[in-house]
């Protein structure tokens, strides 16, 4: 981690990186501690749900202690004053569970990578139709990869984030049938609500997730 002096500047990525690790229910200090041993070990985006404690605080400190390598975003964002009290905070991507033309709309208003979540055709359509620039199908442990090779035959440009319950195992068969990237939590950072971690595990487990979507 590096500092970096325009905090509150948001890095707006074009997309995403193969691999976002998601923070729920944890402060800015245990997403910092956890963060540093993340970008060590190779993930470059992170994202701070708005269910854990203080997540404007998380995301401000995070883009600017972060590399500018990475990317910070916010996730479960269910309304617009959220999506814009992000971005004042430094995000650079909403993540919502639903689609929200709303949301969207200020996600975009804010000049940030919108990522709304939606599960079947319909709701893809229309996010997609209102302006979404990645869709989180979710959640995808529930219908398997092979549901994003079949929403691609009528929709073969559709930019998938494969988000809920995903394994190493199942990160390989959502990137192979055409996801451009993957949402992981508790499968990759452990149960612990405090953030407490095991250096070793931690890196090994951030290993596997990074060989599965081939980004290592």
């Amino acid at each position: 981690m590096s500092e970096n002096q325009n905090s509150a500047v948001a890095d707006v990525p074009e997309t995403l990186p193969p691999l976002t690790v998601v923070y729920r229910g944890l402060g800015p200090v245990q997403a910092c501690r956890l963060s540093a041993a993340l970008y060590t070990a190779g993930v470059r985006s992170f994202e701070v749900t708005m269910t854990g404690d203080r997540p404007m605080e998380a995301i401000e400190r995070l883009s600017r202690e972060l590399s500018d390598d990475a990317v910070v975003g916010a996730g479960t964002v269910t309304t617009a004053d959220e999506a814009a009290a992000a971005a004042a905070a430094g995000a650079g991507f909403i993540v919502s569970p639903h689609f929200d033309p709303q949301v969207v709309a200020r996600t975009r208003a804010e000049g940030l990578l919108s990522v709304p979540g939606a599960l079947t055709p319909t709701e893809i359509m229309a996010a997609r139709s209102a302006g979404a620039d990645v869709v989180k199908v979710f959640p995808i442990n529930a219908v398997g990869a092979d549901y994003i090779h079949q929403l691609r035959g009528p929709m073969p440009d559709l930019t998938v984030m494969a988000s809920g319950g995903v394994t190493p195992a199942l990160a390989a068969e959502v990137v192979a049938t055409g996801a451009a990237c993957i949402a992981v939590g508790s499968h990759l950072l452990g149960a612990a609500v405090d953030g407490s971690h095991d250096p070793g595990e931690l890196r090994d487990r951030t290993g596997e997730f990074l060989r599965a979507v081939g980004a290592s």
